[in-house]
């Protein structure tokens, strides 16, 4: 599954869904107009972990235009709501931070100052953030809050911009010399990484007050020396990732340290260019790795679950891997791609920076009562596997739930995202 810097590779054979098949909508029944085409149902597959090992990841399928959407010609109405800047050409070109709810994706492209939203209900694309005075102009993380709220930090104006239900700007949120870089959001708070203060920030989302800070600059537990991405689980403990340490950190919500995972290295539950990270409901935590060009799980005590993604040309393989997040409902939008003996139980969305698939979509879940590896295997596709899957999937028993080179962030002195 790695794609390591040692260069061994085989080819072995898995279950991942060709996105080719997916014809004309992502919709189901009532999420599209009567004259919409329907969606031609997926017939090839592959799942990570590689087989004899059940399935816990799926690939469904990639993104880069509009037109992988099927996009509708906005109505009036859209355009009065939205704005006819957000109906423009909407092509993604170097996507970083990402978000999903509801149905919608949001992706932070460093190559263009706005947001950009992926609306799979309606398949649809426009941008925000495009008008005013507080317009974006280097957006490079996006959170959405259960409310529906939309932040997204900009390194150029170095500050958090908020925009409401509507998708309109409601306020800034940050403070004097601080370079935000990475953003989550718990109840009513709103967590920043700050590249520049090499510490993350804590502000009320709602009144922009800032209410504390920890981690400092260092090598020690707790220090860092490039926050680049935060999240926050159900529980309200905090998780962070340090570039230049190959780490992932462990905080109470309060910022008091609680463990961490991760060095320097080539092999399972080391980091090479750890970017970006998301904990789901039931507390696994998901690791970006541009150099091994993957994603790695753990749990919440990090023990090392199994990983996904590899380098390649194949369906959902990856190309310089940077924003990850994941999202439990809407799952509906996908039916048609996903196995038949699959349960999916949430979306995966992953960016690359390189290649046409910008925003890839996985769904993780696992095998629907009555099937088996063997009854997936005659769907399967051949994927690449790399450094460390025997040991990455030692820890696949631990998932079972109650139910069944360029685009790095640079140094605080180096500037931002390029």
């Amino acid at each position: 599954m790695y794609c390591g810097r040692r260069g061994r590779a085989t080819r072995h054979r898995a279950l991942l869904v060709l996105g080719a098949a997916l014809g004309a909508s992502l919709l189901v029944g009532g999420c599209a107009s009567s004259s919409a085409p329907k969606a031609a149902k997926a017939t090839s597959f592959a799942f990570w972990p590689l087989p004899p090992a059940e399935p816990r990841i799926q690939f469904v399928r990639s993104f880069q235009a509009a037109g992988d959407l099927n996009l509708q010609k906005a109505s009036g109405l859209q355009e009065l709501i939205f704005g006819k800047e957000d109906v423009r050409d909407t092509a993604i070109e170097k996507p970083y931070g990402v978000a999903m709810r509801n149905g919608r994706i949001y992706v932070c492209d460093i190559r263009y100052p706005a947001l950009t939203v992926m609306d799979l209900t309606n398949r649809q694309m426009r941008r925000m953030g495009t008008t005013g005075v507080n317009h974006l102009t280097h957006p490079v993380d996006v959170a959405v809050a259960d409310d529906g709220w939309v932040y997204v930090a900009d390194n150029d104006r170095n500050a958090v911009l908020v925009y409401d239900t509507n998708e309109r700007y409601a306020r800034t949120i940050g403070e004097s010399g601080m370079t935000p870089v990475a953003l989550a959001t718990h109840g009513d708070r709103l967590y920043v990484c700050d590249i520049k203060g090499q510490n993350v920030a804590i502000f009320n989302r709602g009144t922009g007050e800032l209410l504390g800070k920890f981690g400092q600059a260092g090598d020690g537990d707790g220090e860092f020396r490039v926050p680049l991405a935060v999240d926050v689980d159900r529980a309200g403990d905090v998780y962070v990732t340090d570039m230049m340490r190959c780490r992932v950190q462990k905080f109470g919500p309060d910022g008091g340290y609680k463990g961490g995972v991760g060095e320097l290295g080539d092999y399972a539950g080391s980091f090479a260019r750890p970017k970006q990270l998301a904990v789901d409901s039931d507390g696994v935590v998901y690791v970006v790795d541009a150099a091994f060009q993957n994603v790695q799980m753990f749990n919440d005590e990090f023990a090392l679950l199994m990983s996904f993604g590899a380098g390649g040309n194949f369906p959902g393989a990856m190309n310089l891997p940077a924003g990850i997040c994941v999202s439990d409902d809407r799952l509906d939008l996908v039916k048609d791609l996903v196995h038949e003996g699959f349960e999916p139980k949430r979306y995966v969305a992953v960016t690359n920076q390189f290649g046409p698939a910008k925003v890839s979509l996985y769904v993780m879940g696992q095998l629907r009562p009555g099937y088996s590896v063997a009854d997936l295997a005659p769907a399967s596709v051949e994927v690449s596997e790399g450094v460390g899957q025997n040991e990455a999937s030692k820890g696949l028993s631990a998932l079972e739930g109650p139910e069944p080179g360029e685009g790095d962030v640079q140094s605080p002195e180096g500037g931002g995202l390029e």
